[in-house]
């Protein structure tokens, strides 16, 4: 018993160590991550692939192309054409680990917005490095270039003539493909992210780690104050709102699911002050009521709303370099000072002969004098009195209507917006409360109006491109996303209620090839 209780303890420290590298104590591959990122993405393959329906590679429309073209390659040896068609058919035969997340990652730097220095990559997981090793052989062989490898770290050049120059570098646990367009000794640029800690790397934030450690379909974390490209463009530098975001991290999710994708983004922020930084320059937006939502059409195509204090507004605005001549009308601080409360911009489609849109803007006030102020500045313009607190503009065949009512202040070539605002009552947008009430900012998109008015602007045209058009919007139903100070939602909701979101978009593009894309065969 004395001997075997050593055995016993060896064996639970193994069993501990070995858990601890699997949840990224020891060699994890996302610790090769850049901590400069300003966006990363990570992807599980594994899901989406069973969520598609396709882990049959036989069945997948693509596959059978890609197939078909390696068989008409005249450069590939009957050799080459088998070993890839090996890797389309299992990818795994690549040497990677497509169980786990790829990652996508970019930076940006340097002074000149318009022409930044752009860094970033792909990240794999290795599942058989001897298979992988095959890979690149392969592919050094047919391109002319070698690998180097020092401390275990092979090396790949990729480019070197072109702009955008890159590696291909991997190791047993890690395959990472990077590119920049800017100078440096790129290659010891990446050896150094496979020799970073984790406490170098992006895994390092906490936060992050947590959201690129959870198991979604798509991740994404998005650290503010990794662009300084945006804060050293002196116009964007010197905005209020460029301070407030330094300390924030956007961090976000999607998933595929039954009849929808579901997304959503929450604002993390590295401390209290960075937190009290954005409330303060976000003091103009405030909860909606959904008080104007039964002016809104049921049928209308696509609607923006958001909750403001228009006093709070023109503060910000008025803080804001290159917005002091626009701001310099007394008219602009007295419109928006009225502005309180919900505001709603509406779209119904376009009128028959295609001129012009059907929308409206909608805005709650608390001064109905506030119309009195516009009348005057428009004066000289094409407008006339139809009612007390009712004008009309006029120009180009174009009316317009717009006035205050029940301190509504509204502008709209709707019709039922007005009759609305007029005390009838129409089929509204009041379902959309759940997304509205409480929330500082709504938006909503009905496909089924978006393929209507592609079919009505296209004027019975049958051109390849309308139809495809056509065929992918008719996979969605609608769209609608909220957001709040601390993030928001956005969930699309198909037009097949019964299937996994990812397969149909899959189906429909495998349609699509097979329609519009086919083999010479298939043509006869």
């Amino acid at each position: 018993m004395k001997n075997f209780l050593p055995i016993v303890k060896l064996a639970c420290l193994a069993a501990v160590a070995a858990l601890i590298v699997s949840c990224g104590g020891g060699a994890d591959y996302r610790n090769l991550l850049p901590a400069d990122s300003f966006m990363t993405m990570s992807v599980n393959p594994a899901s989406l692939m069973e969520k598609s329906g396709a882990c049959d590679a036989a069945c997948n429309p693509l596959l059978d192309r890609l197939k078909a073209e390696l068989g008409k390659a005249e450069n590939l040896s009957a050799e080459e054409s088998e070993y890839l068609l090996s890797l389309l058919e299992n990818p795994a035969e690549s040497g990677l680990d497509l169980k786990k997340d790829l990652f996508m990652f970019m930076s940006m730097s340097g002074s000149d917005i318009n022409n930044p220095e752009v860094r970033g990559g792909l990240l794999f997981p290795v599942g058989d490095k001897s298979k992988l090793d095959a890979l690149i052989a392969r592919i050094n062989e047919k391109s002319g270039t070698e690998a180097v490898t020092e401390n275990g770290v092979s090396v790949v050049k990729i480019g070197e003539d072109t702009a955008a120059t890159g590696v291909c570098a991997y190791n047993d646990i890690a395959c990472m493909l990077y590119f920049q367009t800017c100078g440096g000794d790129i290659e010891a640029k990446v050896r150094g992210l496979f020799a970073q800690k984790q406490g170098e790397s992006l895994m390092g934030d906490k936060v992050v780690a947590a959201r690129l450690s959870a198991r979604n379909d798509v991740n994404m974390v998005m650290p503010y104050d990794n662009l300084p490209v945006m804060a050293n463009y002196s116009m964007l530098g010197a905005m209020p709102m460029m301070d407030a975001l330094k300390g924030a991290v956007m961090i976000g999710s999607s998933n595929f699911e039954k009849g929808r994708i579901v997304s959503d983004v929450v604002m993390n922020y590295k401390d209290k002050e960075s937190e009290k930084k954005a409330m303060e320059f976000y003091a103009y937006v405030k909860p909606q009521t959904g008080a104007l939502l039964r002016y809104v059409p049921a049928n209308s195509i696509g609607a923006v709303s958001y909750g403001l204090d228009g006093e709070k507004l023109y503060a910000m605005l008025a803080a804001m370099p290159g917005y002091g001549m626009m701001l310099g009308n007394p008219m602009i601080k007295q419109v928006l000072d009225a502005f309180d409360g919900d505001c709603v911009i509406s779209f119904s489609g376009m009128t028959p002969d295609g001129r012009y849109p059907i929308a409206s803007l909608l805005v709650e006030v608390n001064d109905p004098a506030v119309l009195q102020t516009i009348v005057t500045n428009l004066a000289g313009m094409p407008i006339q009195q139809t009612a007390e607190g009712e004008y009309m503009f006029s120009a180009g065949g174009i009316s317009v209507l717009f006035g205050v009512k029940n301190k509504v202040l509204y502008c709209t070539t709707d019709a039922a917006v007005k009759s609305a605002l007029d005390g009838t009552k129409i089929e509204s947008l009041t379902s959309l409360d759940g997304i509205v009430k409480g929330k500082s900012g709504t938006f909503y998109l009905d496909f089924k109006g978006v393929n209507t008015l592609v079919a009505q602007l296209a004027g019975g045209s049958g051109t390849p491109q309308v139809e495809i058009a056509l065929s992918v919007l008719g996979m969605f139903d609608d769209l609608e996303a909220y957001g709040m100070m601390e993030g928001g939602e956005l969930v699309v909701n198909m037009a097949d209620k019964e299937q996994n979101a990812f397969k149909t978009i899959c189906d429909t593009t495998g349609a699509l090839i097979r329609q519009y894309m086919p083999e010479a065969g298939e043509m006869e």
